[in-house]
């Protein structure tokens, strides 16, 4: 049996807290006060971000390369079965509680539209991108298996500098669209291949973690300087900023915690389990908290905003928790939430 990355597990647990903490503070058509807040709004969302970039560089850590010998169709066979299942339930969830069409043709276009294109929640975009990932698993297995460390890092580069892109179109003009010339570097496939390079090869911690201090005043320094830089660009899951940051956090824990292979008692029950349950956790937190936990009445009542958003974090990962602890003893939850702790 394969020994278990506990590390990875980790990392998978600190993404999973990061992104119901990201979706917390309860908005101003809910909680008018809430526009007073708004550099406490821009230091959560900032700070983090990295957990989608965590989620899919565990997965690059994992899969990648796939297993020698072992057919393309078997391996997407075996991997997108883990993802279609719950990206289908929650698009059907999200789409009756959400987003459900009234007209009969709109709903029809929609079902038709479902295998392209993420409905019925934003949300579910990450899940749309995985299995595009994982289509590619097989193709990049070829490269990767036989690249050495400097042609990894070649590619890191050039994808590096297209994260960069938001700075560097402060001073130069850039064509950003599919004839540009390193449109092919773009993409979320980077944090695939940086989580296979950052867990196979050692990168000094001290470099990124300046590294990683320099980047937390700039969302602050865009606005005094007047730089006007678009946020969603330049200090969102694709910049440099987050790439930094995310790979911060990725080093840490494997320098700190890589050595260890079993995490004994309660703690490496939790970790485990939270580890496995974290399609679960991702999907459905954000069902759980925008339509109960934002309207119960004792959270509503918090005066301090703050303590607001803890509150709602601390119910919203509870339940999101507990949900997938509770589905994971169905049959067939393997296709709910990607996992199963039923006995076979």
């Amino acid at each position: 049996m394969k020994e278990r990355k506990i590390y990875l597990d980790l990392i998978r647990v600190i993404a999973c807290i990061m992104v119901v903490i990201m979706h917390s503070p309860i908005p101003a058509t809910i909680n008018p006060e809430t526009v007073n807040y708004g550099p406490f709004l821009v230091c959560n969302s900032y700070l983090t971000t990295p957990c989608v970039p965590l989620f899919f560089m565990v997965s690059g850590a994992l899969l990648l390369p796939c297993k020698e010998g072992v057919g393309a169709f078997d391996y997407l066979k075996k991997r997108l079965s883990k993802v279609l299942g719950p990206t289908f339930c929650f698009t059907i969830l999200y789409t009756i509680t959400w987003d459900f069409p009234t007209d009969v043709k709109d709903a029809v276009l929609k079902l038709l539209s479902v295998p392209f294109c993420a409905h019925g929640h934003g949300v579910l975009w990450f899940m749309y991108t995985l299995v595009g990932l994982y289509l590619l698993i097989p193709i990049l297995s070829h490269w990767v298996r036989n690249a050495s460390k400097r042609e990894l890092e070649l590619y890191l580069c050039i994808w590096g500098v297209t994260l960069l892109y938001p700075f560097i179109g402060l001073f130069l003009e850039i064509e950003t669209r599919t004839h540009g010339i390193l449109y092919y570097f773009t993409g979320y496939v980077g944090y695939f291949l940086l989580g296979h390079y950052l867990s196979k090869y050692e990168v000094s911690l001290k470099i990124l973690v300046v590294l990683a201090i320099l980047m937390l005043p700039l969302p602050l320094l865009d606005k005094k300087l007047g730089w006007e830089l678009d946020f969603e660009t330049a200090f969102w899951y694709l910049s440099i900023t987050v790439a930094i940051m995310t790979a911060t956090w990725f080093v840490a824990i494997k320098k700190y915690f890589g050595h260890l292979t079993k995490l004994d008692g309660f703690c490496g029950n939790f970790v485990s389990l939270t580890s496995n349950f974290g399609f679960g956790i991702y999907l459905v937190h954000i069902f759980l908290m925008r339509a109960f936990i934002w309207y119960f009445p004792f959270v509503q009542c918090i005066s301090n905003y703050y303590l607001q958003t803890l509150v709602v974090a601390i119910l919203t990962f509870a339940g999101s928790w507990l949900f997938s602890w509770l589905v994971a003893k169905l049959p067939f939850s393997q296709y709910i939430i990607g996992y199963s702790s039923s006995k076979k």
